[in-house]
């Protein structure tokens, strides 16, 4: 019983004989890496290996650096944070807003202008990308003529 003590001990250990073999490409993971060793991931995220467990050395929170430009809360919510993309607000604060603007009369206006802001974006993203477009020259007339029925020769 103790001989299988061991060879679970050299097992976890990363130490031991040969198992069973393995066919095609294993990536490498944090039982391969050596101990103090630091790696960082596709995610940005780096990491250590030590006591043979990963720990992380950057901490990058997903959320909660964005403040509400009208109570300067954080923005830790999705609904939030949705919110605060569009608005540069809280969820709750940009209701208020919008209840004071329909109390006001002035809503309808205020939703017409935000269309229009929207479709003007939209129309600059257009032009620039046909600007874009016609200064690559992406067009190859071979093909056109081609499809016209005229003969390109050289």
């Amino acid at each position: 019983m103790s001989k299988n003590i061991e060879k679970v001990k050299k097992l976890i250990a990363g130490v031991g004989g040969q198992g069973t073999p393995r066919i095609g490409y294993t990536g490498k993971t944090i039982h391969m890496r050596k101990e103090g060793e630091i790696w960082e991931e596709p995610s940005g995220r780096k990491y250590v290996k030590e006591n043979g467990k990963r720990k992380q050395l950057t901490k990058v929170p997903p959320k909660g650096f964005d403040k509400c430009n009208d109570c300067k809360s954080l923005i830790l919510k999705t609904i939030d944070q949705q919110t605060y993309n569009r608005f540069q607000k809280c969820q709750y604060c940009q209701m208020e807003f919008e209840a004071i603007l329909h109390r006001e009369g002035k809503w309808n206006d205020w939703v017409a202008d935000q269309e229009k802001k929207r479709w003007d974006g939209i129309l600059k993203e257009y032009e620039q990308e046909m600007t874009e477009m016609k200064e690559k020259n992406q067009f190859d007339k071979t093909v056109a003529n081609a499809l016209a029925g005229h003969e390109h020769r050289r």
